[in-house]
């Protein structure tokens, strides 16, 4: 058996509950940035370094975020922005300690590092489920259906939403109920074109956050901050990162698809291969406006395929193509424990 280096702690049923040779997302900061009306935006953000990754969402859980992103350190380029204001995630899977951290743990497992302090905040799972979207039969659709969180999640950043499904799956329209520090569950549509015309599937879900998801066990680690506040119990079950994110991952590929006025142009992106990766949705199927019109940004998989994330991107039928979505920012995530 290789040699074993780092921390591994378990719970009374002997399951692995933390583990420093998986990679867990942290929070560094959250802020926000209102449009100038241009085409193309930059913006000057410090806290963007070496190792950063950058979740693009509007502050309005029903807002118009189907912006195109990208970022390189200190600076974010949003395009088709507009003056519309947007929150601006920016989280890390490397080493940033900073000057305030004073309180937690960081070990480090060759390339993997797990940091838990007052500063950088671990993601957890709060809430999981299913449902199902599609064609049942002759006139009998799903079109609309989400999950319903058990408890409201109580943070005042939106949670993160992210959706897998065992076959195929293609779905838009993302949009979060209740508001800030009483967020209540969340809604997807299904899209109904090219091969997903008749197509019925189950949609899973887990919902990730940055609050105490699980009451304390008997086994374990804890850590406070300065305010003895819980900022990480081994009882959680924390949301890892299984796919490092890009700021350009989305490339024009595959067919696109033609659906009354508007031409769905294909996009995809290589995917991690596994079932149990889940793509982070609440950045990417929001709807967008290309200035004039409203469009849908649907992406899912194909049955039997997870070796690519397929999205589509609307425009009128007169285009060449439509507006890319190899900006969106997002990831693929698993739990630590199965759900």
């Amino acid at each position: 058996m290789a040699a074993q280096y780092g921390m591994r702690t378990k719970n009374a049923s002997g399951v692995v509950t933390l583990d420093t040779t998986v990679t867990s997302i942290r929070s560094i900061k959250t802020v926000e940035i209102t449009g100038n009306g241009a085409w193309d935006q930059y913006f000057n953000i410090p806290e963007i370094k070496q190792g950063s990754f950058v979740v693009v969402q509007s502050p309005s859980p029903n807002g118009y975020s189907g912006v195109e992103a990208w970022w390189s350190v200190g600076r974010l380029h949003l395009r088709r922005a507009g003056s519309g204001r947007y929150s601006i995630k920016i989280m890390s899977y490397g080493d940033d300690s900073g000057s305030e951290v004073r309180y937690g743990v960081r070990a480090r497992n060759d390339d993997s590092l797990v940091q838990i302090d007052n500063l950088n905040r671990v993601m957890s799972v709060i809430d999981h489920g299913a449902f199902a979207i599609g064609r049942r039969g002759p006139g009998d659709y799903i079109i609309k259906n989400g999950g319903t969180f058990k408890t409201p999640i109580r943070t005042i950043e939106q949670p993160y939403v992210f959706l897998t499904s065992d076959t195929m799956m293609m779905v838009c329209k993302y949009s979060l109920s209740g508001s800030p520090g009483n967020w209540t569950g969340f809604t997807v549509e299904g899209w109904f074109g090219g091969s997903f015309q008749t197509a019925y599937y189950v949609v899973k879900w887990m919902v990730g956050g940055y609050q105490a998801s699980a009451a304390d066990g008997e086994f374990g680690i804890r850590i406070r901050d300065e305010s003895s506040q819980r900022i990480f119990s081994s009882s959680d079950n924390l949301l890892l990162l299984n796919g490092t994110p890009s700021a350009d991952r989305f490339k024009v590929s595959g067919s696109d698809v033609v659906v009354g006025p508007t031409l769905w142009s294909s996009y995809r992106m290589a995917w991690t291969g596994s079932y149990d990766d889940y793509f982070l949705a609440s950045s990417l199927i929001s709807p967008f406006t290309d200035g004039y019109n409203f469009f849908d940004n649907p992406a899912g998989f194909f049955s039997g395929n997870r070796s690519i994330l397929q999205a589509y991107s609307g425009s009128q039928i007169s285009s060449t193509n439509a507006a890319g979505v190899n900006g969106r920012t997002l990831f693929a995530g698993r739990p630590m424990r199965p759900l």
